[in-house]
């Protein structure tokens, strides 16, 4: 990693990432995190100051803008990491019975032995998602099956919290 420091949250999801073998994820976070924080160096903005700040505080007309462009290539940075990612499909894990995918969010596509005590009513793949979505939900005893159910599940939720019923 750089000598300078790119912030704790950023640095433990960086270091989350590798360490499920997203490795290329975790790079690119990192670089994105330096970007802005060479951008608010360079605005002048105090330590910890968000490049993106509506106060207005020690700014004017020239940093305004140079702030405004700095944000928009690091949210353009970031949609086309997401589509990356996305594009990508599913990602295997360190551990060779989880995959993961970007979605709207993290999915978790994880094998399970059956162990009724703790929900896993039988062996087999079981999806994971963000808050709101599923949690431990059974996609199939098949990888490949369990891969094509996750996706309609996934395009399912995706659907329902958009409320355009695609």
């Amino acid at each position: 990693m750089d000598d300078r420091s790119v912030g704790v949250e950023i640095d433990a999801t960086a270091t989350w990432l590798e360490e499920r073998g997203i490795r290329g994820a975790a790079s690119l976070l990192r670089r994105v995190a330096r970007q802005r924080d060479e951008a608010v160096h360079q605005l002048g903005l105090p330590s910890g100051s968000p490049a993106y700040r509506t106060d207005g505080a020690g700014r004017t007309g020239s940093r305004d803008l140079d702030a405004a462009v700095e944000a928009a290539m690091l949210r353009t940075d970031v949609a086309r990491f997401q589509a990356l990612v996305e594009r990508a499909g599913w990602l295997p894990d360190q551990d060779a019975k989880r995959l993961w995918r970007w979605r709207d969010g993290w999915w978790e596509l994880s094998h399970r032995r059956r162990n009724p005590k703790d929900g896993y009513h039988d062996t087999g793949w079981y999806l994971w998602g963000p808050a709101g979505s599923y949690d431990g939900e059974w996609a199939d005893r098949h990888k490949g099956p369990a891969m094509d159910e996750a996706e309609r599940l996934i395009t399912k939720h995706r659907a329902s919290t958009r409320g355009d019923g695609r």
